[in-house]
């Protein structure tokens, strides 16, 4: 009797003790998959959070302007000018508007409507007509012309005076937007005279809005210098101060004189840290080179052309 009785004793406490196992085993995965499950979901979240805040940036980022229109006369473009941080900004999903840009010298392959296709080096791809400069075949110049080019023995774009026009097709020229210190050791000076490839240059002409000509942007009580890279319409596409290619209303805009006819004893404004500011007063003029010595609170500096004005 005694055995039995005894085996369901013994199965009985062994099966409350198995069925409260389980129960824990139950409540613990329980808790483990509501866990991963959580974590999941945050991860999910996490996931559509980062790609909602990834801007979806178009060719002209924040620019107001548009990509641009035909190139007139494409079949005589050989050369252009073009923005080198624009497609690594592209690339990148950053906003090209935002960033600081040299103008670099490419080969011009295909116009399109609204985008064209250049080539830096082996690497060929397209780019908004607006931001592109183009530069025709067969171009002439004469002695005391400014133009749009590039510095020829390094790079970037420039603008220059012409020296000397025996050659009109292929120019010397003092660079206008090289460094000058008036002492031989200023980087315009070390490349003074330096000869322009055929097809490298536009010659920039007073009081058209064209690319390479200054320009005036007055915003409240500030006026800021830029050099126009496109015009359309009421808007200016111009590369301002350290680089930044900004827009600005045509009608916020004026020209700046190629030759501010300015003379020694006179009182003008001049260009400091990307502004024309007032007071500066005349030493000297040098028209060949297109330079202009202006002394403010004792202190003298040289000029160019394109940063002087009555």
């Amino acid at each position: 009797m005694y055995l039995c009785n005894r085996n369901p004793i013994i199965n009985i406490k062994t099966m409350k003790k198995v069925l409260f196992s389980f129960a824990i085993a139950a409540v613990a995965a329980t808790m483990v998959s509501c866990g991963n499950k959580s974590a999941q979901n945050a991860d999910e979240q996490d996931s559509t959070a980062v790609a909602e805040e990834v801007p979806q940036i178009t060719p002209m980022g924040s620019w107001d302007y548009p990509e641009g229109s035909p190139i007139t006369d494409a079949d005589n473009v050989s050369v252009v000018l073009f923005p080198n941080s624009w497609k690594s900004d592209i690339d990148e999903g950053k906003d090209p508007g935002t960033d600081t840009h040299i103008y670099y010298n490419c080969n011009f392959v295909k116009a399109g409507d609204v985008k064209s296709t250049i080539k830096h080096f082996s690497d060929e791809y397209e780019i908004p007509n607006s931001l592109i400069i183009p530069f025709y075949k067969g171009a002439t110049a004469k002695k005391g012309d400014i133009v749009l080019t590039w510095w020829q023995s390094g790079s970037g774009m420039q603008r220059a005076i012409v020296v000397d026009a025996a050659n009109p097709a292929e120019p010397k020229v003092h660079y206008l937007d090289l460094s000058f210190k008036g002492d031989g050791t200023g980087f315009a000076e070390k490349h003074d005279n330096e000869t322009l490839k055929p097809n490298s240059f536009i010659v920039v002409k007073n009081g058209e809005w064209v690319p390479g000509a200054e320009v005036v942007i007055t915003e409240g009580t500030e006026e800021n210098l830029g050099v126009i890279i496109n015009v359309a319409d009421d808007k200016v596409l111009y590369r301002g101060f350290a680089g930044k290619v900004k827009v600005a209303k045509k009608s916020d805009c004026r020209l700046l004189p190629l030759n501010p006819g300015v003379a020694a004893g006179q009182t003008v404004k001049a260009e400091f840290v990307g502004k024309l500011r007032p007071d500066y007063k005349v030493k000297k003029v040098d028209a060949v080179k297109g330079r202009i010595w202006v002394e403010k609170d004792g202190k003298e500096e040289v000029k160019s052309f394109l940063e002087v004005t009555k």
